[in-house]
Parts: C-alpha cells; sequence; structure tokens
C-alpha cells in the first residue's frame, strides 16, 4: 500500500509542479499586457485516512492557483488621451459588442482607441460602456453630477426622442450605453454670463453720454457687439440703456428682483425700405404700423384743435415714420397709417382751476429711431409701471389746447420738470429740435384747461456713493437686492435660442449681468477721471469643431473644441466586488463575476471604495520577472524530484518482483 501510495504520491507531484509551471509561463509571456494580473499556484496536501499506527499510507500534493486580481499594477504615462488607468479598486465595465450587448465583463485593461465606428474599445476587442450625459432638465428622477458648477443627468435620447433616464445602480442594456466619439460634432456656447468694469466720469455734465460695447454670443456662435449707454442724470446717478445688437428683435433689462427696467425693439432690414411701405409692430400688446414715407424732416408739427388728428414724422436718415395721435392721446388708424401711442397717467385732480405741475421726475416713454450706419430701426421702451395718461374725465373739444412734454431735456443737457400748462392754441412739437431722442421730443393734444397730475420716481440704473461707488442699481440698495446680478433677455431673429431665462427648449439662459459688487470697486465706478473700460469678461464661445476628449479622475468624459468650449458627455463608471479575487478570468484580459465574488456595486470614480481614473495611462502587468525566474527553478527542482520518486518507487516494485523468481 505504502509503495503504491509513494508512487501516486510522486505523480501528485509531477502534476502540480506542472501546474505551477504553467502559471509561471502565462505571468512571463504577458509581462507586457495592460492590465494583467499574475497567476501564483499555491500547494495543499493531500492526505489519505491513516487506519494503522505502524504503517504510513501516503497522500500527495493538489494544486491551487490564485489570480492576484486585486493587486494593484503600476500606473505608466501614455502619450493617448484615451488610454486610461484605475487607482485603487475596480473595474471597468466592458462588453464584447458595442450595441446591445447581451452580457458584460469586468476590465483594468484600459488601452482603449476608437474603432471604425467611433466606438471605445480596448486591445481585447471589448468595448467601454458608462453613463451618457446631458444638460439637467430639472427633473428630481434625474441621477446628476455636477462638473464646473454645471449640473448634467445621467441619460440620453431613445430611438423615438424620448430622454431616459438612467438607473446607475444597473447593469444591463438600458442603463449602460457604448461612448462614440464620431457622434460629436462641433459646438459653440452663448453668453450667459457677462461681467462690465469701467469708470464713469464724475466731472461730465448732466445728460453726458458715455458707452459701452461688449461682445456677445448666440447660442449659433455669433458674435455680436450690444452697445451700452451711460447717461448723467444728476450727481452721482446714471441711466442705462442697451441697444439690441445686430440680428436680436428685442432686448430687455431686468433689475436684481425681475422687475424690467429698459425694454428695445430692433427691425433689421436687407436694404432700406420702399416709399409706402409698412411694418407693424406689436409693443405692449398693441399693434402699431409703421409707414415709410419719403421727404424731408419735419420743421414743425402741430396738433390741430377740436379733436382733429395730425401726424408725428419721426426722421430716420432719410425715411420718416409718421404716427398719429388721437386727442385722448391714442393711436389711430386712418387710410394710409396706424402711428404711436405714447401713454401717461394723471389720476386724482386737484383744485378747480389749478394747473398741475410736477417737477423732478422722469419718466419714459416709447419712441423709435435709425440705427446710425445700418438698415435698422429700435423701438425703446420704459418700464410698463411707469406710465401717465390723461384723465378723460376732464377731456373736452373746446378750443382750448394744452400741451404735456415727456422726459424733457434742454439744450444744456439739464432735466426739465413736467409741465401741463393752458395754451391759447396750438402748441408746436420739437420746433427747431433734433429729433433724436425722447428726451427732445414732446407731443400736444385738445385738452381742457382744469387738469390734474401726480408721480413716482422711476428708478436710475445706478447711483453711486462719495467714494465712487455703486449705492443702488435699479433702485435697489445691497439689502433690498436679491444679488448683485441683474439680467438681460435677448429674442432673436437670426434662428438662435431666445435667451428668455427657460431652460426648457426652445429658450436658453437669459444672460447674468453683473456690474461690480455693492459699495464695491470692482465693477462699475464714478470718479474724478475720464471714461475708461477697465475690463469686459463673457462666457460665451464661436461655433468650434471637435479636436479631442479629456477624462477627469471622476470619470467624466468632457469633449473639447478648438474653440474652447469643453462639454461633459460621457461618465466613466468604477464597477467593484467583495471578493474580486473570486472572479473567472476570460480571454481579453477581461474577468467574470461568480458567485464566489459576488455582484458588482456600480459608482462613480472616487466615491467610496472605487478608484480614481487617470487619464493617458495604463496599468502595467503585476508580474515580477524576478519571482517568476526564482519560482521557475524551484518548481524544476520539485519536478525532478517528483520524478525521481517515480523512479524510485520503480525500482523497489522491480526488486519485489524479483524476489519471486
Amino acid at each position: 500500500m505504502s509503495l503504491y501510495g509513494a508512487l501516486f504520491s510522486g505523480v501528485s507531484g509531477l502534476q502540480a509542479q506542472s501546474s505551477a509551471l504553467g502559471a509561471i509561463a502565462d505571468n512571463v509571456t504577458n509581462v507586457n499586457t495592460v492590465g494583467y494580473k499574475g497567476t501564483k499556484v499555491n500547494f495543499q496536501t493531500l492526505v489519505t485516512q491513516q487506519v494503522s499506527l505502524t504503517a504510513y499510507s501516503p497522500g500527495g500534493v493538489q494544486s491551487k492557483p490564485r489570480t492576484g486580481v486585486d493587486v494593484q499594477g503600476l500606473l505608466q504615462a501614455t502619450t493617448s488621451s484615451t488610454d486610461i488607468g484605475i487607482s485603487g479598486q475596480g473595474f471597468f465595465v466592458v462588453s464584447g459588442q458595442a450595441i446591445d450587448p447581451t452580457g458584460y465583463a469586468y476590465s483594468r485593461a484600459g488601452s482603449f482607441k476608437v474603432d471604425k465606428d467611433g466606438y471605445l474599445m480596448n486591445s481585447g476587442g471589448y468595448y467601454m460602456q458608462g453613463w451618457p450625459l446631458d444638460n439637467w432638465d430639472g427633473t428630481a428622477a434625474a441621477s446628476t453630477v455636477t462638473k464646473n458648477g454645471n449640473v448634467y443627468m445621467k441619460s440620453y435620447k431613445t430611438g423615438s426622442g424620448d430622454t431616459y433616464y438612467i438607473n446607475p445602480n444597473a447593469v444591463d442594456n438600458t442603463n449602460m450605453r457604448p461612448i462614440n466619439l464620431n457622434t460629436i460634432g462641433g459646438t459653440a456656447r452663448a453668453t450667459s454670463t457677462l461681467s462690465i468694469g469701467a469708470n464713469l466720469p464724475s466731472a461730465a455734465n448732466i445728460g453726458s453720454t458715455s458707452k459701452t460695447n461688449a461682445l456677445i454670443f448666440d447660442s449659433l456662435g455669433t458674435p455680436h457687439n450690444m452697445n451700452y449707454t451711460w447717461t448723467k442724470r444728476a450727481q452721482n446717478v446714471w441711466d442705462a440703456e442697451v441697444t439690441p445688437p445686430q440680428g436680436a428683435r428685442q432686448v430687455d433689462m431686468l433689475s436684481q428682483n425681475g422687475e424690467t427696467y429698459f425694454a428695445a425693439g430692433r427691425l433689421d432690414f436687407t436694404s432700406v425700405p420702399d416709399a409706402g411701405t409698412s411694418v407693424t409692430i406689436n409693443m405692449s400688446g398693441t399693434a402699431y404700423t409703421f409707414n415709410f414715407v419719403a421727404g424731408a424732416d419735419s420743421a414743425s408739427t402741430t396738433l390741430a384743435a377740436a379733436g382733429a388728428a395730425s401726424p408725428f414724422d419721426i426722421s430716420v436718415a432719410g425715411r420718416t415714420l409718421s404716427q398719429v395721435l388721437d386727442k385722448l392721446g391714442d393711436a389711430v388708424e386712418n387710410a394710409s397709417r396706424n402711428a404711436y401711442a405714447a401713454e401717461y397717467t394723471i389720476p386724482a385732480p386737484p383744485a378747480d382751476g389749478l394747473v398741475g405741475t410736477i417737477t423732478g421726475k422722469t419718466f419714459p416713454t416709447r419712441w423709435a429711431e435709425r440705427v446710425s450706419g445700418e438698415n435698422a430701426i429700435l423701438f425703446r421702451q420704459g418700464s410698463e409701471s411707469d406710465t401717465m395718461t390723461v384723465d378723460t374725465s376732464l377731456l373736452k373739444t373746446g378750443s382750448q389746447p394744452a400741451v404735456i412734454q415727456t422726459n424733457p431735456i434742454d439744450s444744456a443737457g439739464l432735466p426739465q420738470p413736467w409741465t401741463v400748462r393752458k395754451l391759447d392754441g396750438p402748441d408746436v412739437l420739437a420746433a427747431g429740435l433734433p429729433m433724436t431722442s425722447p428726451a427732445q421730443w414732446r407731443g400736444s393734444w385738445v385738452n381742457s384747461n382744469r387738469v390734474s397730475a401726480s408721480a413716482r420716481d422711476y428708478p436710475s440704473a445706478i447711483t453711486f456713493n462719495g467714494d465712487g461707488t455703486p449705492d443702488t442699481m435699479f433702485g435697489y440698495d445691497e439689502i433690498g437686492a436679491a444679488s448683485a446680478r441683474s439680467e438681460v433677455r435677448l429674442d432673436w431673429g437670426n434662428g438662435a435660442l431666445n435667451m428668455d431665462g427657460s431652460s426648457a427648449p426652445p429658450g436658453s439662459p437669459a444672460i447674468s449681468q453683473f456690474w461690480g459688487n455693492y459699495n464695491s470697486g470692482d465693477g462699475i465706478t464714478q470718479r474724478d477721471s475720464a471714461y475708461q473700460l477697465n475690463y469686459i469678461s463673457q462666457n460665451g464661445n464661436k461655433f468650434g469643431n471637435y479636436s479631442g476628449v479629456s477624462i477627469g479622475e471622476d470619470g467624466v468624459v468632457t469633449a473639447l473644441f478648438d474653440n474652447g468650449v469643453t462639454t461633459p458627455i460621457f461618465m466613466i463608471p468604477i464597477a467593484t466586488f467583495v471578493n474580486p479575487n473570486g472572479m473567472n478570468s476570460l480571454s481579453g484580459n477581461v474577468f467574470q463575476e461568480t458567485d464566489n465574488s459576488g455582484l458588482p456595486t456600480v459608482r462613480a470614480a472616487g466615491e467610496a471604495s472605487a478608484g480614481t481614473v487617470n487619464q493617458a495611462t495604463l496599468e502595467a502587468s503585476t508580474v515580477d520577472l524576478g519571482s517568476e525566474f526564482t519560482n521557475m527553478i524551484t518548481t524544476q527542482r520539485a519536478y525532478s524530484a517528483a520524478a525521481k520518486i517515480i523512479t524510485t518507487a520503480d525500482d523497489m516494485l522491480d526488486e519485489l518482483i524479483r524476489i519471486k523468481r
């Protein structure tokens, strides 16, 4: 029994050492295989139950291969942006097919390249799987990730165009998607933040203006100049207007608390309109038709008594917009034109026979002007709440007309009071004054000599402290304002997305406007110096082509464009296992889950126990050639010794047979 046992024990030794040599051979041949995990063969005894106290029953040996899947390999730098190494625990989720895979495997071989269809495939022929990213649409159920202050969600569009929100805990073909770099085209980024720093001269005369040209971009990547005009209204008090850039239909400037401070519209023409043509504009819900007529500028215009309507002509550099007001100050239609209305509010009347005079107030109105050097017309309108209308109970069609001025400024640029006064005859309209702004525009209509008036302050754009820093903006100080940032909204007519503050198509975020912090000199200031532009910064970009990818430690794949725009498009998840050494090894340097390894837990890179992702690196093989050659020597000697056991047992059996002879 012992003799035969010794023979078979030697055989088990040969088998075990052969297994060890096989593992050494694999290790040595895969010394340069990316992400390869070396295998070691351990041995355990094979014991036969002893049934005698005086005789020994030999057993033998068994080999137990163990792959060090959890051993970290050295990260080596490469020059490829799609080479990825994991520092720490975890695996990439990969599949044998890019589209609709039937199963998933796990690998640390991050030598990914773009295949002929644009998918990322590693050297083993397995495709990267992960989570596509898109701008967060506000859905609470979406799994989100924040990158550079922006929120993105893990989602993609289905074949029917619906948005599918990914469950990041699931590993299946609806919640794992391949990354395809061929689908990335060019991109442009609309301006969403605009900061201006400039000094307005404190010694400027009342009525003086300064201009700032700010470059912005729409969603198509088209550059535009948005022009600001700063007008000094009083000591330490400035107003601001913004001109709609070419291609925009309308611009609205809102206060920090969301109230409309200024609005302007614009029409762009490919050429100067012909005489007799017209265009209809909707302002505040009312449609106004403007007729283009050929004629000289009006030197004066009168409003007849007894309620008759007369036209107002506003010059647009060789073309005149003809406008008509009735006795109530409303627009009236006639056979050829429908004009323009200015609205005013005059509440409770004073005592009979008194004349109402409003001083120290400046109210907006609506007006139009030609854009110098361009085939365009601007339509401007102040705050809707700051209007003035006639008390209709006091109107009559008598022979005594009255006149009212809006936003009057004298030749020295000084603001004048509103005046409602009795006239013996019709009044002329801006006689001898160039009609270039509402500050030099006045209208008249038939009214009685008894009127009433009241007004409230229309806030200036910015008032300054004695040290030249902002005290109030749009009428709000630091306590009353929601923040130092106001808002500019643009309605585009060139096909770009409207900057209307909407997060849902077809809109886009409005421009967050920053003129500096309250009581600080980091933006708009007023000091004893000439106008000086210190800085203009905005975050928009022109159209740019795809130029490559960047991969962060958190696994976020960011598309890079040659215009400087960066857009997160994908997130590489990391799968971790309770017992990674219990996984099965498959061809292609990948592993498969087993009951012994447990189910995968999918996490973002760097989260909990998941390792981080390193771009332009590859994890080297964990094989140490010195150790392998040493093991090879000991394995060879052990094999020879086991073979010697067999030959020795054979000789002893031969001696036993010869005894019988």
